[in-house]
């Protein structure tokens, strides 16, 4: 095994010094070297090699003269080791931390140089700067590419689907939201565009609003679009809300109609009333309906709200007059031919949807309830402050940067 910033030192032959290497990160879990950058702008692949004597720090080649040119503009789209990954931000997916790659280590087997790992360590830096003379020995902090994501910091790159393996995906939204934290924002985007939608949106949710908004504006259009109609309705308000209006125009006017009209009613209140923190989301009853008639019903809308603790039970869909409320508990265990309105609960605490933000919150930490309902005018059912909403308001601002989200 060699450090890259070893093999640098190496002699093609007695003539020919490296330049860097080029590395086919398509090809599994360790990477291998194709081909051989030499400082003369020509290029020789790894099967010219013939072996690689350790001790003297010379690779032997069949030929020498079977190089090709390979001016930098040919480069454009291949990765190369020095220029590529050499000090660029990694995500160490198995311990859950982003680092720089100081250095690589390379390992031959089987007649082919394979990239096996990285050296987070800042010894690392003094090997390559020291020549080899400094460092040497000392400590190393090395992390197996097999749990490496490597990042370029280019979002298009992630679109293009070349040459990830997109390990990221094993860790949960809430996680890869902490590892996005401590990205520079084109990274975060980057890495963001490497999951699938549902998760990447799941990952927004657990975002600061504006981390939120730095990495949407990083995102392809139609990325962003499609995260924001996947987040939830008061999520996906309060992210518009601190983009500026032209952006935010922008992206509401190519949602869907369902996911936009959901959001642009949550727009529509002030910041600081009930209203402006209340998700909108939410499954209702109508409270004539039978429980087994409702368990049909609810079984495609029940999926799309963060929210599910209670269902709120109204008159109807569409005049929707609050009646009383039933815990998701009490409707699995009830028998079918039960009404909705035998089951449900009639005296319901609920807040007015222009009431002030900070009093509303301290009424849903008061009754010690997952959520309250939001009505307005005759009783109208609006939406809910969650006890996530809630916290948001009145919790200290570093506890609240911290919480968990629980409905959303």
């Amino acid at each position: 095994m060699v450090m890259l910033s070893d093999f640098f030192r190496y002699t093609v032959t007695s003539t020919a010094h490296l330049q860097d290497v080029v590395v086919d990160l398509a090809a599994g879990d360790y990477p291998r070297i194709t081909t051989l950058l030499l400082k003369d702008d020509t290029a020789l692949p790894w099967e010219r090699v013939e072996s690689v004597n350790w001790r003297s720090r010379r690779v032997h080649v069949t030929d020498l003269q079977a190089t090709v040119p390979a001016p930098a503009e040919s480069l454009t789209r291949a990765v190369l080791a020095a220029r590529d990954i050499l000090d660029a931000l990694i995500v160490d997916v198995g311990r859950r931390h982003t680092l720089r790659a100081n250095d690589l280590w390379l390992h031959e087997e089987d007649s082919q140089l394979w990239l096996a790992a990285a050296d987070a360590s800042p010894w690392a830096i003094l090997r390559r700067f020291g020549r080899g003379l400094l460092g040497r020995g000392a400590e190393r902090r090395l992390v197996d590419w097999k749990d490496v994501e490597f990042l370029r910091g280019d979002p298009t790159a992630a679109r293009r689907g070349h040459d990830y393996h997109r390990r990221i995906t094993r860790l949960q939204p809430a996680e890869i939201a902490g590892l996005l934290d401590a990205l520079p924002y084109l990274h975060a985007a980057e890495l963001l565009t490497l999951i699938p939608d549902p998760i990447a949106a799941d990952t927004l949710e657990a975002m600061s609003t504006q981390r939120q908004a730095q990495v949407i504006q990083a995102l392809d259009e139609d990325e962003a679009v499609r995260l924001l109609e996947l987040m939830a309705p008061d999520l996906a308000a309060d992210l518009l809300g601190v983009l500026r209006p032209e952006r935010a125009q922008a992206f509401l006017t190519r949602m869907s109609d369902g996911p936009r009209d959901l959001v642009m009613e949550l727009l529509s209140y002030p910041v600081d009333t009930a209203g402006g923190i209340m998700t909108n989301q939410l499954a209702c009853l109508p409270y004539a309906m039978r429980v087994g008639d409702a368990r049909r019903d609810l079984k495609s809308s029940i999926c799309a709200p963060d929210f599910t603790q209670y269902l709120y039970v109204v008159d109807d869909l569409e005049d929707r007059r609050l009646k009383g409320v039933v815990s998701l508990r009490d409707f699995a265990v009830a028998d079918d031919h039960v009404r909705i309105a035998e089951l449900m609960h009639p005296e319901v605490v609920s807040v007015d949807v222009e009431e002030r933000a900070s009093h509303a919150a301290r009424r849903v930490a008061e009754q010690s309830r997952a959520a309250l309902p939001v009505i307005g005018r005759g009783g109208r059912l609006l939406g809910a402050i969650t006890v996530d909403a809630a916290l948001a308001q009145i919790a200290p601002r570093a506890w609240r940067d911290q919480a968990p989200r629980i409905f959303s």
